[in-house]
């Protein structure tokens, strides 16, 4: 039995984490690969080690939907089974040409005191089925430019020619994002330009870049690791509106995607039935994740919610896609007071008063929000976290949106102006309410149906 099919076979057990994240069947899950729609069906990969609940061995999981609603979990696309990726095929981008589906990733594999990455691609003619080319790697490392911190392609059509953005880290150890030019998938590939932090303390590496357009403004994404002033160990995700120019300028004032402590790697995919610009990230970060190992947590990594796009004010919005409504049941008004709720639920706010206290709270963890002389602070309290997080200058709340599923809570302000994702372990199926609220709020709270089928 080959390595891919060893994976398939974790698959039978058909055991889901979540309710209605995406999360594998098994192991470690870490980034989004790969958002493509590609012969009428939506097709997200993940990062994931089947076998272990470490990042040990990375394949691309798969899952496939027709509607955004209603998920299944395929065949493992891609195995780390060749000599330039035999310890991961590590996240990348994908690109529908000529009626083909091709996964460009990063090959990953381990020398003795070193590694060595370079850029990879796969092609399937029926969107579940993939076979590396060839020719891999079609991109290997300039020692004279970049460390071998170099991964994360994302491949771009523009005016006739292919393009692939990947993400790096230059020889004085400053964050990077190179930009590679070809007439043909399988190359060759010539190296253009690159754009950079101004200093290293903005980020030692730049991860998981991609570029997309919303109402003609350009926009960048990645992920930076390393910075020296950062809460979360060193990682950001933030997007910056850049016209791709990559004269091998700085990056312009990066703006920050989501401001919970368990957000990183986002990944956008266009929708071309409803025309819009989808996001999706991993619902985790680096070293927390491997804190949930550590105390024997099995939800090892998820991804979020798919969050709409669009821009208000020079300003990205993120807002739950519509399609969730569809898993909405059991309605219920929800007026200031204690109560329970289950760890499948969602709560909805529309009019919200300027000064309230929300809790969630198990035997084993709390989940407190609460806005006051217009600062919101979150705080998040289990058996192996403590995080606070502060938003300051919040004039006004004009609709709130939290959903609940298991340990994962992402929450939703102004229709998505500020957005915050976070781990909290309730250990328990029953969680309890308390709002507190010198005015009358009136919301609904909802139960949901799962996502898989």
């Amino acid at each position: 039995m080959n390595l891919i099919d060893k994976a398939n076979e974790t698959l039978k057990s058909n055991s889901h984490k979540y309710k209605y994240h995406l999360a594998p069947n098994s192991g470690w899950s870490n980034d989004p690969n790969g958002l493509i729609y590609y012969k009428g069906s939506y097709h997200v990969f993940m990062q994931n080690d089947p076998f272990s609940t470490t990042a040990n061995k990375i394949f691309w999981g798969h899952f496939v939907s027709k509607d955004l609603v209603h998920w299944q979990q395929v065949k493992f696309a891609l195995a780390p089974d060749q000599k330039y990726d035999r310890d991961g095929c590590y996240s990348g981008s994908a690109i529908v040409f000529q009626n083909k589906l091709f996964l460009f990733y990063a090959g990953h594999r381990n020398e003795k005191n070193t590694y060595v990455e370079s850029i990879c691609v796969a092609e399937s003619q029926d969107g579940i089925n993939f076979t590396k080319s060839k020719n891999n790697p079609i991109i290997s490392r300039d020692s004279t430019i970049n460390t071998k911190r170099f991964r994360d392609p994302k491949i771009i059509f523009k005016n006739n020619y292919f393009y692939i953005i990947v993400g790096g880290e230059s020889t004085d150890q400053i964050g990077q994002l190179l930009l590679y030019q070809g007439n043909n998938i399988y190359g060759p590939w010539k190296y253009l330009k690159r754009i950079s932090n101004k200093r290293s303390e903005q980020g030692n590496m730049l991860e998981c870049p991609d570029y997309f357009d919303i109402s003609g403004k350009h926009i960048l994404l990645c992920s930076p690791k390393g910075m020296k002033t950062s809460e979360k160990h060193g990682f950001g995700s933030f997007y910056y509106f850049n016209n791709l120019k990559f004269n091998n300028e700085f990056l312009p004032t990066p703006q920050n995607l989501d401001y919970g402590y368990d957000f990183y790697a986002p990944q956008t995919l266009f929708d071309p039935v409803k025309k819009r610009r989808l996001l999706i990230g991993w619902s985790g970060l680096p070293t927390e994740q491997e804190k949930e190992r550590q105390n024997n947590f099995h939800s090892i990594g998820a991804l979020t919610l798919l969050r709409d796009l669009t821009i208000k004010n020079k300003k990205l919005f993120q807002k739950p896609v519509n399609e969730y409504k569809k898993l909405r049941y059991d309605k219920k008004e929800f007026v200031v007071e204690n109560g329970t709720c289950t760890n499948s639920s969602e709560f909805t706010f529309k009019q919200v008063p300027s000064e309230f206290n929300f809790e969630l709270s198990s035997n084993s963890a709390s989940y407190k929000l609460k806005v006051e002389n217009n600062i919101l602070f979150l705080k998040v309290k289990d058996r192996i976290r403590k995080h606070n997080q502060k938003i300051n200058d919040l004039k006004k709340i004009s609709n709130l949106d939290l959903y609940i599923d298991k340990d994962l809570i992402e929450l939703y302000l102004n229709d998505g102006e500020f957005v915050f994702t976070s781990k909290c372990e309730f250990e328990s199926s029953k969680i309890k309410v308390d709002f507190d609220s010198k005015d009358k709020v009136v919301g609904f709270s909802y139960q949901i149906n799962s996502i898989y089928r």
